[in-house]
């Protein structure tokens, strides 16, 4: 490992810095902030991937084969498409995210579209760099793991899967591109749903379940989104789901390290995630109107902890209500959950480009 740290050295020893041209100043003026931006907000505006080795310390941000770019923690020379490239201070870690300079990110721009002959979409300033593009809805349980199963029967995996599949329909209907993390009767292991929201590059993430409780009066929805547990049932919640039945394999050394990819874009992911959930469990309202609303509630959910995005976890209702039970096994009931979350969905990315000054 500290020969490629070495290597690295060499390379930016031996290379020159780039300057950006101010050629390309429309897009340049997208940056207008002079405070810190996060980098992983930077890299999700601007379709980067962004990737992270703690043990060297590295950051990756790439789009397909034409981009690539290697930053060091504390380093102010940053490889962007092999060439050394002199930023303009340090890359910073505060309150669990990483932080560089406006100027910075405008040297990092400039040296990747200089020398381009024309100014194609991709450089020009619009709000289509900040729309969301790519959801991943996760359908709870599946295959040898049911999930709760209700007093006539009704399984959990069965349930949240239909639903899955009507939000999935009306999502890809509003323009969205959706990737499920099983579109059948499957078994998937938490870490590998993890791995494929990861691997997806996606703007949201949508887990559904269905809730159960020794109280059988227990009723309504309610929608998580990642910190210490809210209250006991919460916590009881997060801890069933977190270990379906023995059924979880065992956790690979790489989603560790994707847990530390985590930890830097929890203070991002966080907020973004709390004002997720309160637009979905606001529509869930207006549109449910027959059914408790429990409200928004933190809960720390494995799935949500592991993917780099942000993240809600959705309890449609009580399977252990026979009421509930009974609704939701109903396709009216499925279809109007779904079609409360996608527009959720909407009203939080409205607000999001309100919020970024569009």
């Amino acid at each position: 490992m500290k020969y490629k740290v070495l290597y690295f050295l060499l390379a930016v020893s031996l290379g020159c810095a780039s300057s950006p041209s101010k050629r390309y100043s429309p897009y340049y003026s997208s940056i207008s902030s002079k405070d810190p931006l996060s980098l992983a907000e930077f890299a999700r505006k601007h379709d980067f991937q962004i990737d992270f080795d703690p043990f060297l310390k590295k950051v990756y941000l790439n789009k397909g084969e034409d981009i690539k770019m290697v930053f060091v923690l504390e380093s102010a020379v940053a490889l962007i498409n092999n060439n050394t490239v002199q930023l303009k201070d340090t890359l910073q870690v505060k309150g669990g995210d990483i932080f560089l300079s406006s100027e910075s990110a405008r040297i990092i721009l400039g040296h990747i579209y200089y020398g381009k002959k024309t100014e194609s979409k991709a450089y020009r300033k619009t709000t289509d760099i900040y729309k969301i593009k790519t959801i991943v809805i996760d359908p709870g349980h599946g295959g040898k793991d049911p999930g709760a199963v209700g007093p006539s029967g009704a399984k959990e995996k069965d349930i949240v899967l239909s639903i899955a599949r009507l939000l999935k329909n009306k999502l890809e209907r509003s323009g969205y591109k959706v990737v499920m993390t099983r579109d059948d009767d499957s078994f998937v292991s938490l870490w590998r749903r993890v791995a494929l929201a990861n691997r997806a590059g996606a703007d949201l993430f949508i887990s559904i379940h269905a809730n159960s409780a020794r109280a059988r009066s227990a009723s309504g929805f309610e929608v998580f989104y990642l910190s210490e547990a809210s209250d006991d049932d919460a916590r009881a919640l997060a801890a069933a789901e977190n270990h379906p039945l023995g059924f979880e394999e065992s956790i690979t050394e790489d989603l560790n390290v994707q847990a530390t990819i985590w930890d830097l874009l929890y203070s991002e992911n966080r907020q973004e995630s709390m004002s997720l959930a309160r637009k979905i469990c606001l529509s869930l309202e207006s549109s449910l109107l027959s059914v408790r609303n429990r409200g928004v509630k933190t809960a720390n959910f494995y799935v949500l902890r592991g993917v780099q995005m942000p993240a809600v976890l959705v309890e449609v209702g009580f399977l252990s209500n026979k009421y509930e039970e009974s609704n939701l096994t109903q396709w009216k009931f499925k279809s109007d959950i779904a079609d409360a979350i996608t527009e959720g969905v909407k009203s939080y990315e409205q607000e999001y480009l309100v919020r970024l000054g569009y």
